[in-house]
């Protein structure tokens, strides 16, 4: 089984809790994240991977309802995969372990 961590990348500078701030350095460009989005980065930035970013905020938002939960995790990766495209982040990718 695997599993997905992001990690912030080495051109982009951060600011921020409530509302991150982002700089990319080699593009110059500036962004800040709305409350969802900073929520997602936090997490992403202290290494939770994608499922337990999702849990988490499914547990804030929606009481932990599955069928909730499947639509925040799908959020949480289409917005760290988005980040991904425009090299704000990377993915990691890896095995978690059987027992």
């Amino acid at each position: 089984m695997a599993t997905t961590r992001w990690r912030v990348c080495d051109d982009v500078v951060w600011v921020g809790e409530e509302t991150v701030r982002l700089y990319h350095v080699a593009t110059g460009e500036f962004r800040s994240l709305n409350a969802a989005g900073s929520a997602i980065w936090c997490l992403m930035a202290s290494g939770a991977d994608t499922e337990r970013i999702a849990g988490e905020l499914g547990q804030k938002l929606a009481g932990g309802d599955p069928a909730t939960l499947q639509l925040i995790a799908a959020d949480v990766e289409s917005f760290l995969s988005g980040l991904a495209e425009h090299h704000i982040v990377e993915r990691i990718t890896e095995r978690k372990a059987v027992p």
